[in-house]
């Protein structure tokens, strides 16, 4: 196994949350063997974890770590591209049987990198790759048994067109005929003509408005 030189980065990450509370991601785990081959030595149980992850979400992801020999003291160590968010809740310690350190995963995006174990103070490091996966965003199905029929919609809203009231067109109708009789004959008073012309202008508006708002 290639020994790989780890790079001294921090770990701290910007939301402290304890492990209680935390959310498990699908694959919430990684085992680590020491000492099982020889002194120092470092195996995974797995070189690449991928972890989907809720968006926004402080999640635990457990390390398991087992020691085959004498206590040997551990350090582990995520690269620059995750190191904003993956906080180790315990670190820098003397690894006995079996260990369980817990890790803060915490991700808004995609993120790809590393974790570095250093075992016995320096004498060997290696790593894992490590793919952090947000959930994709859940859509919302509209129940179309809600929809109105001949609706339309208006600031994303579903609103009806309203057909116009039939009185509404008698009425028209009647005021159209009294100014046509105003003009061509004596048989309407001249303030009614007026009047029926005036209200026959406002329902044509009327109408303008209400077609041209359901486009």
């Amino acid at each position: 196994m290639n020994t790989i030189r780890s790079r001294t980065v921090s770990q701290t990450c910007s939301h402290q949350t304890s492990a209680s509370n935390m959310d498990r991601p699908k694959q919430a785990s990684q085992q680590i063997i020491l000492n099982r081959t020889r002194f120092n030595s470092i195996e995974f149980e797995t070189k690449h974890v991928e972890l989907v992850l809720p968006r926004g979400k402080d999640v635990k992801f457990s390390i398991e770590i087992t020691n085959y020999g004498a206590p040997i003291q551990i350090n582990l160590t995520a690269s620059n591209e995750i190191e904003d968010c993956v906080r180790f809740l315990r670190n820098d310690f003397a690894a006995v049987g079996k260990t369980v350190v817990d890790a803060a995963v915490y991700i808004r995006t995609q993120r790809h990198g590393r974790i570095a174990v250093t075992a016995g103070y320096g004498a060997n490091t290696d790593c894992f790759n490590i793919d952090l996966i947000a959930e994709p965003y859940q859509e919302i199905d509209a129940d179309p048994s809600l929809a109105v029929p001949g609706g339309h919609t208006l600031g994303g809203c579903e609103v009806s067109q309203l057909p116009p009231h039939p009185v509404l067109k008698v009425v028209a109708a009647l005021a159209f005929i009294l100014v046509i009789l105003k003009l061509f004959t004596d048989l309407v008073p001249g303030y009614l003509g007026i009047a029926a012309a005036i209200l026959l202008l406002v329902i044509l508006i009327m109408y303008k408005l209400f077609t041209t708002s359901s486009q």
